[in-house]
């Protein structure tokens, strides 16, 4: 008896092995949820770059992403899309370089597809130092937890002779803090900063390419107080995947201080 009894366990488990695959992508969310541990299953959206995984699978997209973030800089109106893991599941970013009133010249804008907001990021002169601001649609800046989302992009901690990488790196931390109170100070600091690693970059390759062609006095004042080149661009890069972590860390400390 005892045997049979054990036999039927044995039938039953095999039964139960063999029906997770189907229930698993059962499009019902209270199996799903059961499922995967309390997590409602959610397939994997539609994106030209993930941030996704440990440190080093971050940085290997990020390194591989030049391209990329270049198209969107040399073809205004272009989308791409980036997907970063929540809590909840991926959510995903679209960035763009646009054409309107609110500048004259093709500015990045950044739409939070979970939410459906918006925020179009301009160049501005805060004192004496270059500044990003984010923007509504009708050039209003934005304000999110009672603070505006104009930041200047300075600091006490940059040595004296600032090199083109020292104002890139700078860029960054300024960049990840206006997107974390934009986006939300629940998001995972290193995801956050993996997004501002890529935007900034874009904001830059998108002032370099309008500088080359077009005589604007603020893009013309910025490049000549930071000295950057396309070409540091390129190499920030095409660093080693140490690096780029090492970087991310950086931005990761900054804002840990920001908002501590």
């Amino acid at each position: 008896m005892q045997n049979k009894l054990n036999r039927r366990r044995f039938l039953r488990l095999i039964s139960s092995i063999s029906l997770l695959p189907l229930l698993n992508s059962c499009s019902n969310p209270i199996i799903s949820s059961l499922i995967n541990g309390g997590k409602r299953y959610q397939p994997k959206p539609n994106a030209d770059i993930f941030i996704e995984g440990d440190d080093k699978n971050i940085a290997m997209s990020l390194k591989n992403s030049y391209q990329k973030i270049k198209s969107i800089a040399d073809n205004p109106g272009k989308e791409l899309k980036i997907a970063y893991e929540t809590n909840s599941g991926y959510a995903v970013l679209r960035m763009s370089f646009v054409k309107d009133n609110l500048a004259d010249y093709p500015h990045l804008r950044i739409i939070n597809d979970r939410t459906g907001e918006k925020a179009n990021i301009l160049w501005g002169m805060k004192g004496l130092h270059p500044s990003i601001k984010f923007v509504d649609d009708n050039g209003k800046i934005i304000t999110k937890n009672g603070q505006r989302l104009e930041f200047q992009i300075s600091s006490s901690s940059l040595p004296t002779t600032q090199s083109a990488r020292d104002w890139l790196l700078l860029g960054f931390k300024i960049f990840a803090v206006a997107l974390a109170i934009w986006l939300g100070l629940g998001i995972a600091k290193i995801i956050i900063s993996a997004l501002s690693f890529l935007a900034f970059n874009a904001l830059v390759i998108g002032l370099l390419i309008v500088g080359l062609s077009v005589v604007i006095p603020l893009f013309k004042w910025i490049l000549e107080v930071t000295g950057i080149k396309l070409e540091d661009v390129i190499a920030i890069f095409s660093q080693a995947v140490e690096l780029i972590i090492s970087t991310l860390l950086n931005i990761v400390d900054y804002l840990e201080n920001y908002f501590r």
